[in-house]
């Protein structure tokens, strides 16, 4: 301890002596070229700006380029790392385009996607009737537009836009009693109607009574939706009710692709327009 602190007093008194014999040398350009430079070494800031040229113009040309030199390559550095910033979020968004392109399964005459959001809130009381996001109409969101949801890499159907703000959005899910979206099934082509039931399942109404239906079909978003892109999974059949006598249609009962309670980013699609495909 005693050799540090020796150490320490050494450098002290060099330092101090180096300042002190600074101060008596006469201010010749080699003195004030040092100075300037021991000076820009621990402060640049000050030789930026108009101030800065003034400093460089009274000093010798060789010191002057050291230290523009210096300048050019902080600044450069600078801009380095902004390069790598904006590398970075192009990373991101190339990525992003890949999901989109490896789990939305669109159509080319599908509308495109506003972008993702995350929830914000979930009622306790209406677990399946509705959600809040963090996105609204300063991001483009408009009502009545689909939204959807990715679980165990596939994306599906979960709602549509009920009620917008600046920066927030409520989504009435598919399984909110108040839901209904017209629906079929890929696998034989027949159209029904998809309705929420305030649970976790779906009930699919008008299916013709002689077709034979099995747990496991697909259900899909109906080409005559007014609201839905066509083919967009809404889930599977679950469970296929016994025929009722007093009743002319078949109903099933279907399972969300993605369960109500495991939605915590959606994406959002611009809203269909009237004539589109």
């Amino acid at each position: 301890m005693n050799r540090d602190n020796r150490a320490a007093n050494y450098l002290l008194f060099l330092f101090g002596g180096i300042a002190l014999l600074f101060l008596c040398l006469p201010m010749t350009g080699k003195v004030r070229g040092f100075r300037a430079c021991a000076a820009y070494l621990f402060e640049p800031f000050p030789y930026y700006g108009s101030q800065g040229l003034h400093k460089l113009s009274t000093l010798s040309p060789d010191i002057s380029r050291l230290i523009e030199a210096d300048m050019r390559v902080r600044s450069l550095e600078e801009e380095l790392r902004q390069t790598e910033l904006l590398r970075t979020e192009l990373e991101s968004l190339r990525r992003e385009n890949a999901r989109l392109a490896q789990n939305l399964s669109l159509s080319t005459s599908a509308p495109s996607a506003v972008g993702w959001a995350r929830v914000l809130e979930r009622d306790p009381a209406n677990w399946h009737r509705s959600v809040m996001i963090d996105a609204g109409e300063a991001e483009g969101v408009e009502l009545n537009a689909p939204v959807l949801a990715r679980h165990v890499g596939r994306m599906a159907v979960i709602g549509r836009i009920v009620e917008t703000l600046e920066h927030s959005s409520k989504v009435l899910l598919l399984t909110d009693d108040l839901s209904a979206v017209a629906a079929y099934l890929p696998g034989s082509g027949w159209e029904g109607l998809i309705q929420g039931q305030g649970s976790a399942r779906l009930r699919m109404n008008y299916l013709p009574v002689d077709e034979p239906l099995h747990a496991g079909d697909e259900v899909a978003t109906s080409p005559t939706s007014a609201t839905f892109p066509p083919d967009l999974v809404i889930g599977t059949v679950s469970k296929v009710f016994d025929r009722d006598p007093f009743l002319a249609f078949q109903t099933v009962e279907v399972a969300m692709a993605v369960p109500s309670g495991r939605i915590k980013e959606v994406l959002i699609l611009h809203k269909r327009r009237r004539g589109n495909p």
